[in-house]
């Protein structure tokens, strides 16, 4: 059989690297792709070499420990990789991605997902509140790392990318993890009135939605960011709910738009400079900007290869209430 570029085009993506082996993305991500059946995925998954651990057992996976700053080391293992995924978490994320697409552009990896789970950071409003303020440097800004992804579009090298764009991670904020709602304490601070609209994901919804992308046709995801959403409500909507599940009054505050703006601006003074990301990211997610209230996701079924319904805030809110009181 001859191979052209068309053949290699109706390939699916089935030989994957992953980058990343824990965090809240990948527990999640990892079991759902391990679970598939149609296709069966081949994956290694890529581990830090440097953290004392033993590497972790992963059934159905190779794992192979990683220097991710040792370029040619990085190439060898992503070579004959149809695309690489990245679940790296945390301050490293973006200083990884940009260290594995140099290697997938050498290996001729066709395709490579970001770690950018967040909101729409090349929004409009977004761009404005993650690059103003002070400096923000390559390692940090989300708008940065970005950009480059983007830039593939118009390159025409081996390498495409695609990003999916969950916003909120809704069943790590209706359970407290990422500040303002305090469910042990009953309360919850929403960002000046709390009537502004986002959008989110939880964490299974989002690994489903990764699968069924993978399994899409590659042209229509390519160069492509793509919003997936399973809800979209206000705070104070957030509010209401939990205090219809749990039978309790919530104790309701609330911040100004101008005081994480402020908060922003001293820790980049300062070069805290993931503390200003987290200030500025809450602020743009819930301050109605628009970057974080993508509409356009409920849409997204994976042309027909989502497998997963979509929750509704009650649903998500008992599960956060449960969660609350297990702990």
């Amino acid at each position: 059989m001859a191979w052209t570029d068309k053949t290699i085009k109706d390939m699916p993506f089935t030989k994957l690297i992953i980058a990343g082996s824990t965090g809240y993305v990948a527990d999640h991500a990892i079991h759902a792709i391990l679970a598939s059946t149609d296709p069966i995925f081949d994956v290694t998954i890529l581990t830090r070499a440097d953290t004392g651990k033993t590497p972790p057992h992963v059934r159905r996976a190779r794992v192979i420990p990683i220097n991710y700053k040792d370029h040619h080391a990085l190439v060898r293992a992503v070579s004959g990789a149809d695309a690489i995924l990245s679940f790296v978490s945390g301050g490293a994320c973006k200083e990884v991605d940009l260290l594995l697409l140099k290697a997938a552009q050498e290996a001729g990896v066709r395709r490579i997902f970001p770690s950018e789970y967040t909101l729409d950071v090349l929004h409009p409003k977004a761009l404005s509140l993650l690059t103003e303020g002070g400096y923000w440097p390559e390692d940090v800004s989300p708008v940065i790392v970005a950009r480059k992804f983007s830039a593939l579009a118009d390159q025409g090298g081996p390498t495409s990318f695609t990003t999916l764009i969950p916003s909120a991670f809704l069943d790590g904020w209706l359970k407290g993890n990422f500040g303002l709602i305090d469910l042990k304490n009953l309360k919850i601070t929403a960002v000046d009135s709390g009537d502004h609209y986002f959008s989110g994901c939880s964490l299974p919804f989002l690994a489903a939605a990764i699968v069924a992308v993978l399994r899409m046709d590659e042209e229509k995801t390519k160069n492509k960011r793509i919003h997936i959403t399973e809800m979209r409500a206000t705070m104070n909507q957030i509010a209401d709910t939990f205090e219809e599940v749990t039978g309790a009054r919530l104790e309701r505050n609330q911040v100004a738009s101008q005081e994480l703006i402020d908060l922003r601006n001293a820790n980049l003074r300062t070069g805290n400079h993931f503390a200003a990301l987290f200030a500025t990211i809450q602020l743009a997610a819930f301050n109605g900007s628009g970057a974080s209230d993508l509409k356009d996701g409920l849409e997204f079924d994976g042309d027909g290869f989502l497998n997963l319904r979509r929750k509704t805030l009650k649903e998500l809110c008992v599960e956060a209430v449960k969660n609350a009181k297990s702990v």
